[in-house]
């Protein structure tokens, strides 16, 4: 980094599944929100996605070429290790040209410690310091990830929840801050009015609508939502729901499966399933509540926060990030993962009153003012720059949300 000039920061998402999730957007808002003057970014992926032209109009954006790993059965596994030992080898050398050619000052790479291996070691070769930001949580962590873990400069989880459950399974907490991600309101614009979706998915007039969004997949919940909605519908058979969500070819058979229920249940004229959605927050608004139901822990729960910009009242799986998004009867409901009676006994609450709802809603975005702003994490990750950069060690403080400090947060039985 020459004196006076930004520093060169690259970022490297590593999801190439085919969906565009959550940490796609969270690292779209950084890169939006950077300090130019301060930092320059650089953007790397795997794959094309719905969301790379919005990249591209950002920062510098570039498409890098990684060679699948080979898996060769029986004895000539042994050969296929040894190839795929050579491509990592090969990885690692690009990437170490990598830095020199487009003078990286940091790498931030944007999904886990479990991940981006090959970048990990360029950047110990290269002299390049290196932050993690630690989205989910692995079910076993290999020796390579503790070792990792101890090199790089700063992990960032996402939430105390992953926090607190990488210490108890052995990472050191001294270079671990929590920062929430965050979001700006005012950026989340509803492009499409509701009487014009109702219209488009043929919603009856005075038809009440709640929903769920995220990619459709089995420990994203639908399934859960679904059960929990067959009962709500007998209640109230004015009301429909959504499932906006794209579906990789191998969560078909699970799309497959929940439209078998919903048509069993006979209630295919109260239940939408949209497929991938640009517009998102014109769904969200579209609806009385929010439902996030994941039946894993989810690591944050970017989709909470995105109801919450909209005044929405959310009813969130009780489990990972999003017990610390949602404050219990004031914001929202949580519900036991997988319970869908539970969950429907939550819907049922909100429908039969929607003033609580509205009022909830509220609650919720003023809640979001307070805790999970963008300026707030930018704040945060700018400080994080300038320390790291500045071989200085971040400051416990820096990153911790009031809702996260004093130890381990823990889930409610």
């Amino acid at each position: 980094m020459s004196q006076g000039s930004p520093a060169r920061v690259l970022y490297c998402e590593s999801s190439a599944d085919g969906t565009v999730g959550g940490s796609h957007s969270c690292l779209l808002y950084l890169v939006e929100h950077l300090d130019r003057t301060k930092f320059e970014p650089l953007v790397v992926f795997y794959e094309e996605h719905a969301l790379i032209a919005r990249f591209r109009a950002a920062a510098e954006t570039i498409l890098h070429r990684r060679d699948a790993p080979v898996h060769w059965p029986g004895v000539k596994g042994v050969a296929g290790r040894a190839v795929n030992f050579a491509k990592f080898l090969g990885g690692v050398a690009s990437h170490v040209a990598f830095f020199r050619r487009h003078r990286i000052d940091l790498l931030h790479l944007n999904n886990s410690i479990t991940r981006h291996q090959d970048w990990m070691l360029a950047a110990r070769l290269s002299g390049v310091p290196c932050i993690v930001h630690e989205r989910g949580l692995s079910e076993q962590y290999a020796a390579r990830d503790y070792g990792h873990a101890r090199r790089v400069s700063l992990i960032i989880p996402v939430s105390a929840w992953i926090r607190d459950q990488m210490i108890d399974r052995g990472f050191s907490g001294e270079n671990i801050r929590v920062m929430y991600d965050g979001l700006d309101p005012s950026l989340v614009k509803v492009n499409v009015p509701a009487e014009t979706l109702r219209q488009t998915w043929n919603v009856p007039v005075g038809a009440r609508v709640v929903g769920i969004v995220g990619n459709v997949r089995p420990w994203k919940g639908q399934e859960t939502v679904v059960r929990g909605f067959i009962e709500v519908a007998r209640r109230f058979p004015d009301v429909v729901c959504f499932f906006v969500g794209a579906t990789t070819p191998a969560d078909e058979s699970y799309l497959a499966g929940l439209k078998a229920l919903v048509a069993d249940a006979g209630i295919e004229k109260q239940v939408r399933f949209t497929g991938y959605q640009k517009e998102v927050a014109s769904f969200i608004n579209m609806m009385e509540f929010q439902i996030h139901a994941s039946i894993a822990p989810e690591p944050f729960g970017m989709v909470v926060l995105e109801g919450m910009a909209q005044r929405k009242a959310v009813i969130g799986s009780r489990a990972g990030g999003p017990v610390e998004m949602i404050v219990e009867g004031e914001t929202g409901f949580t519900f036991p993962p997988g319970d869908a009676s539970h969950l429907a006994a939550r819907m049922i609450d909100l429908l039969s009153d929607p003033d609580r709802c509205s009022r909830m809603g509220e609650a919720g975005y003023q809640r979001l003012l307070a805790e999970f702003t963008v300026a707030r994490y930018m704040e945060n990750i700018h400080g994080t720059y300038r320390a790291v950069l500045g071989g200085r060690p971040v400051p416990p403080e820096l990153g911790l949300p009031t809702t996260a400090r004093g130890g381990h947060t823990r889930q409610p039985a």
